[in-house]
């Protein structure tokens, strides 16, 4: 397989299909030498994820989706838009429908992280130069590297790894009973006898090999020697070695769980002893962890109460209350780390350079080199990059700790891809569309957990062990308002109707009004229908419902146990104990058929008419289809589910994702429709899947370019659009972007815009995703056309020109000094042009610009057909002028009048010709460039230049013009985006002059 060096990224299932040889491919990817860099991550993502794969399941059995999946988790988490785009080609090109990984909390930190999984719970790690071993319960030893990821590099097969040590390209491991096994030594020591475990582990310079065990002996073996040697305890000194290290060539230095430290040094040659200890540092205080530097001269110690210090060192000791590992970077820094926080700085000193505080539990922890920490928990290994801060990174000075080992208990989405999780100790977090935490709060009483959340407009209503509250992440403060202090299990919202479960007891409000329904036992769900019907039920499967404003309800028994998943066509939908969803119908019947659920379902929620989002312990989350639709699933830890507004978001213990579900089948190649239409209030967005949204007048504040404005006025322009354009993206643009791309991850997209009359005045060139580039600029680009359906038969829609005709007219402007003609610039524009196509093949219809006055010099100068026309004249919304001395014509005769030439494209160089622009398309010229406000000749020039040969080249009109744009924002024209606009009819080629024509000299 041959990968070419580009910053385009190889698509190998376009020629072998979606199974492809990884292998073969890796091997293509990585050839020697240089390479962009992001091939460079692609290399690493597809590494790591193979790696990943092929870790947590049966050799052989991963399916190309699998490691797609993968290599997206990676990209997502690790930040590589160019490889999660690839990833998402390659999902497509499985041909299924899947689950389309938006965001993970994980990558939300504000810290350049990585992720791996090891081969079982990591019981100890090991930092070193250039990588990080790890040792596992299930006896594997791993290697950690930046570029390669985790890599087995040895096995104890008697169980649990305890101890590492590493030396050079000696390592040694040891575990239970007194087993161990080394890695790169000529002269491995001998086997001990079986006694206790391992717990900590040395290698000095010279090869000699020291560990202790948890009943606190030292063991020595020299090389050569075929024997262990025993080093008798120290007086004083008890509980199990907790950590060993050289210093120099042969003195051993130990330390106990009582806090005892001593150094072990061998008696002179030919005195016949086996040399002694000497005490460092009597027993203190228990030892919760320690460790020595590279070089063994310096020992951290952390107690039990949390104090960490370097013993024998002045200042003051680091406070960390339930610290549990410490470690030493190469340049002298230390880290110490809690269940949810990591400190790092110079020991000694009070203010710390680095805190890590997020939704990770840590147990273990080590550098990699200086730059890198890694820390395990569990299966999960995470290398931070510590020279990188982001900017959710904590203010210096104040720890803030997240959900961090406080599990998440309950998670809601929203309309535009919010979303919202609660914890078991009360905490509240919300995110937007990408995944970014938008706000936070802590219910009062703390430690109140969180059963149930719901949107409720702007606001969250909340179901915790304390009561219900009311969340506004908006307010002051993400204000929280308590609503009630019995238990609370369910909360529920419809427009201005809210309820939430008090016990046994159901309270709905509206505005004051105010109504109580009661059950047998504890209420365990309540939802809404559309239209304002209630339904609640108890844990005993008692379910009661009732009519919107208090109209004729009923009540039914269920199975104990039954839970609600909302309502269908007619009743509530009721999962029942043996995972069937059945729908009740009034008199509290349940009607057939219905579905059933994957055996060992946990939580479920609807997710359209006919699928329901499923959190299933060994699958992950599974779209489960109650009709013909194949099930769907992403595999992962699932344990909680919340699907609406077309996305699913799940959680497990501390981690919150959110997923799109994205079908290949469903897009449109290379192109995304958009519709708008101006409302009294602003404006209505039909998205390309149906939905639509609504965006408020205020949000395009001074973008209306028809008239002149300043620099800094479109400035502010640019920013509205990019917050306008990143609403439009979270709501479902961006899944709609996936489906166009298809197979191709650097496919361009073109945005069909659909535009009525008002919104037209509109910079829609301008929408982008906040902090991206403008899509003409960006790449892969995203170009944007205004679509206008034409009244009559496109111009020249038979055969297209061998070769094009094209003629240039212009009005004539005498104020300029002493009545010159200020249009006259036009003219060496067009010289220019003529250079520029010279291997076009285009037809000039006049050696010069054609300069007209009044209309009838206009028609006579369009008697003929043309192919591409250029305009210069002062336009206005609905008139044209030449001249100032000469009546300006109405809009609709010199649209009438270019339409009756017939050519296929139209620039337009006059102010404010939009209105021009469309009505031409509507007589039937399939394309059309025009301007939005007011526009200087002279600058637009490069940009009618460019635009006009690339297009004569054979571009698309889109990519044509985006190459154009972008030499036109470099002559420095205020607001340059933001002026011309692009038109092409419905029905359309935007290849307007296809480049088959060979190449000659102008005529």
């Amino acid at each position: 397989m041959e990968v070419t060096l580009a910053d385009v990224l190889p698509t190998p299932w376009t020629g072998q299909g979606a199974h492809f040889d990884v292998d073969e491919f890796l091997a293509a990817l990585d050839p020697s030498g240089p390479r962009s860099s992001v091939r460079g991550e692609l290399l690493l993502a597809l590494r790591h994820a193979r790696a990943r794969v092929e870790g947590s399941g049966a050799p052989g059995t991963a399916t190309a989706a699998d490691l797609a999946r993968a290599v997206l988790e990676i990209a997502v988490e690790w930040r590589m838009p160019a490889v999660e785009r690839w990833a998402v080609a390659w999902l497509c090109a499985c041909g299924d429908a899947f689950l389309r990984l938006r965001w993970s909390s994980r990558s939300r930190d504000g810290r350049f992280r990585r992720e791996g999984h090891a081969l079982g719970s990591v019981n100890v790690v090991l930092g070193t130069r250039t990588s990080a071993l790890l040792g596992t319960k299930s006896g594997a030893v791993q290697q950690w590297t930046s570029d390669e990821g985790l890599t087995t590099v040895a096995r104890l097969d008697a169980g649990p790894v305890r101890a590492l040590a590493v030396r050079g390209g000696r390592m040694f491991a040891g575990g239970q009973h007194t087993s161990f096994t080394t890695v790169g030594m000529d002269d491995p020591p001998p086997a001990l006898e079986r006694r206790a475990a391992i717990t900590a582990a040395a290698i000095g310079p010279q090869g000699w090999v020291g560990c202790g065990d948890e009943l606190g002996r030292v063991l020595m073996y020299r090389p050569g020697t075929d024997a262990w040697l025993a080093l008798t305890v120290p007086a004083g000194a008890g509980g199990q070695v907790v950590a060993l290290a050289f210093r120099g060539d042969e003195a051993l230095r130990a330390v106990w769980g009582d806090g005892t430290t001593a150094e072990w040094t061998p008696a002179d040659p030919g005195t016949g002893g086996a040399g002694a200890w000497r005490t460092l540092s009597p027993a203190t205080t228990r030892v919760a962890a320690a460790a020595w530097d590279e070089d063994g001269e310096r020992l951290a110690v952390a107690t039990a109460g949390g104090d960490v210090r370097v013993l024998g060192e002045p200042g003051p000791a680091r406070s960390h209350l339930g610290v549990r590992a410490v470690a030493w970077s190469l340049d002298g820094r230390l880290a110490s780390a809690s269940r949810d926080r990591v400190l790092v700085g110079e020991p000694g000193k009070e203010a710390f350079e680095d805190r890590l505080t997020g939704d990770d539990m840590v147990e273990h922890l080590a550098f990699l080199g200086s730059r890198y920490l890694i820390t395990t928990r569990g299966t999960e290994v995470v290398q931070w990059d510590l020279s990188h801060t982001g900017s959710e990174l904590p203010a210096s000075g104040v720890p803030v700790a997240l959900t961090g080992g406080d599990v998440v208990t309950a998670v809601a989405t929203a309309e535009r891809g919010r979303a919202a999780a609660g914890t078991a100790l009360g905490h509240l977090r919300a995110y937007d569309g990408r995944g970014t935490t938008t706000a936070q709060a802590a219910l009062r009483p703390t430690g109140s957990r969180i059963y149930h959340l719901v949107p409720y407009g702007r606001h969250w209503l909340v179901a915790s062990h304390a009561g219900a509250f009311l969340w506004s992440p908006e307010a002051a403060a993400g204000a929280v308002t308590r609503l009630s202090t019995s238990l609370c299990t369910a909360v529920a919202a419809c427009g201005e109707r809210r309820a939430h479960a008090e016990g046994d007891t159901v309270v709905l409000t509206c505005g004051d009004a105010r109504h109580v329904m009661s059950l047998p036992n504890t209420v365990a769900d309540i939802c809404f229908a559309a239209d304002g019907t209630l339904a609640a039920l108890d844990d005993g499967g008692n379910i009661l419902v009732r009519g919107p404003e208090g109209g004729p309800g009923f009540a039914a028994p269920l199975a104990a146990g039954s839970r609600l998943l909302g309502f269908g066509a007619t009743g509530p939908l009721v999962r029942e104990p043996t995972g069937t969803v059945r729908e009740l119908a009034t008199g509290g019947r349940l009607l057939d058929p219905g579905t059933t659920l994957p055996e060992g379902s946990g939580p479920a929620a609807r997710y359209d008419e006919e699928r329901f989002a499923v959190a299933h312990p060994d699958r992950g989350v599974v779209l489960h289809s109650a009709g013909r639709r194949p099930p769907v699933s992403a595999a992962g830890q699932a344990e909680f589910v919340a699907a609406g507004d077309r996305r699913i978001v799940a959680a497990a213990d501390t981690r919150v994702v959110g997923y799109d579900v994205l079908d290949p089948a469903a897009g449109h190649e290379g192109v995304v429709r958009l519709r708008v239409r101006a409302t009294d209030g602003g404006y209505d967005l039909t998205l390309p899947c149906g939905s639509h949204l609504h965006l408020s007048r205020s949000e395009f504040v001074g973008a209306d370019t028809r008239v002149a404005q300043s620099v800094d006025s479109l400035s502010r322009v640019v920013f509205a659009a990019g917050l306008a354009g990143e609403k439009v993206w979270q709501a479902g643009f961006d899944l709609a972007l996936d489906a166009a791309r298809g197979l191709i991850p650097d496919r361009h997209v073109r945005i069909e815009l659909d535009a009525d009359g008002e919104s037209d005045n509109l910079p829609w060139e301008l929408l982008h995703a906040a902090n991206a580039p403008l899509g003409w600029f960006n790449r892969p680009p995203v170009t944007l056309v205004r679509t206008v359906r034409p009244q009559r038969s496109p111009a020249n829609s038979g055969d297209r020109p061998r070769r094009p005709t094209m003629l240039v007219v212009r009005g004539t402007d005498r104020s300029g000094p002493g009545g010159s003609d200020l249009l006259r610039s036009v003219d060496e524009a067009y010289d220019l042009m003529q250079r520029r196509t010279r291997r076009s093949n285009v037809r000039l219809a006049e050696p010069q610009p054609v300069a007209v006055e009044h209309q009838e010099q206009f028609e006579s100068a369009l008697a003929n057909p043309v192919d591409l026309l250029q305009l210069w004249a002062h336009c206005e919304p609905d008139r044209v002028r030449f001249s100032r001395g000469f009546t300006a014509l109405s809009t609709g005769l010199v649209a009438e009048t270019i339409a009756g030439a017939r050519p296929r494209l139209v620039v337009v160089v006059g102010c404010r010709s939009g209105a021009l622009g469309r009505l031409l398309v509507r007589l039937g010229v399939p394309c059309v460039v025009a301007m939005r406000s007011e526009v200087y000749s002279h600058t637009v020039q490069p940009l009618v230049e460019d635009f006009t040969a690339l297009t004569l080249e054979g571009a698309a009109v889109d990519l044509a013009f985006a190459d154009a744009l972008h030499r036109y924002v470099l002559t420095g024209q205020p607001g340059a985006a933001a002026v011309p606009m692009l038109y092409l009819a419905g029905d359309a080629d935007p290849v307007l002059f296809p480049a088959s024509r060979p190449a000659g000299p102008p005529s």
